[in-house]
């Protein structure tokens, strides 16, 4: 498994290297990429060589910044505890450069920290609303105060469409991870039968042995962030998983960036975000 983990030096970020560190504890073979993108600015009287030298100086300068941030914030007695790489790219577009290098790079999940209250609708509104919008890799929100903590169990909120297949992506981290799958889907019209029996079906294969399915009926008072949150609250699971469209559709309101900047601080937990 390889993931590409963000940072910007500061403690918010400490929460994503610190849930990679629990991953790879959990998962054989895990690689990890720490990765910084920042924008060099260039004096209109300096020429193009020596520009370029600043620059690479710069480079090689936050690399080794970087590599003592990461290990400043995990325990120094396990320091070694993934195949790690640091890397730092001047880029202009932070985002869209981010996204291009985990695709080139194939890594499996991109692993990013949220702000703590106040700030968070603002930050989830531009950089990490940007990530989960138009990345085709699926993006691990952390909240910045995460801790370690070990992973045993994971909701994941279906709208029962096209179950199987996300239930093989799902599948895949829960495997590797060793993590109890709950399948949670609101429902506020009585369910058809024939679905509801190949779900079933579908679910009590060995393939999905960890898994459970659980139907909640729709509280229409409430928003569904509102009964999300209230439902992890209670059960605590240690990450939750859920597919979100880009277009319209059943998480359309859930992740405009006030709802879902919303979700992923008050649930307190990780939430890791499939694109459809």
């Amino acid at each position: 498994m390889k993931l590409l983990v963000t940072t910007d030096f500061s403690n918010n970020s400490k929460g994503a290297i610190k849930f990679a560190q629990t991953l790879a504890n959990q998962v054989d073979n895990v690689e990890v990429i720490f990765y910084h993108g920042v924008y060099v600015t260039r004096p209109t009287k300096w020429n193009d060589t020596f520009f370029r030298a600043y620059e690479e100086e710069e480079m090689q300068r936050l690399a080794k910044e970087l590599k003592k941030f990461v290990n400043g914030t995990i325990d120094k007695a396990e320091s070694n505890f993934a195949t790690t790489q640091f890397v730092v790219k001047s880029s202009i577009s932070l985002e869209k450069d981010m996204i291009k290098f985990a695709e080139q790079h194939k890594v499996d999940f991109v692993c990013m920290a949220t702000r703590g209250a106040g700030l968070l609708r603002k930050i989830m509104g531009t950089h990490t609303s940007y990530i989960v919008n138009n990345s085709n890799i699926p993006v691990i929100v952390v909240p910045s105060h995460y801790k370690n903590k070990v992973l045993k169990k994971a909701t994941y909120l279906s709208d029962f469409e096209n179950l199987e297949t996300e239930l093989a992506k799902v599948l895949f981290i829960s495997k590797a991870a060793a993590l109890e799958v709950e399948v949670l889907h609101y429902t506020s019209v009585v369910l058809d039968q024939e679905q509801f029996e190949y779900n079933s079906k579908l679910l009590s294969g060995k393939k999905y042995k960890n898994f459970h399915l659980n139907l909640k009926k729709e509280a229409l008072e409430l928003s569904l962030v509102d009964k999300i949150t209230s439902y992890v609250q209670k059960t605590k699971p240690e990450l939750l998983v859920m597919f979100t469209k880009r277009d319209k559709g059943f998480f359309e309101s859930l992740f405009l960036p006030s709802k879902s900047a919303e979700l992923t601080y008050t649930t307190r937990v990780p939430v890791l975000i499939f694109p459809k």
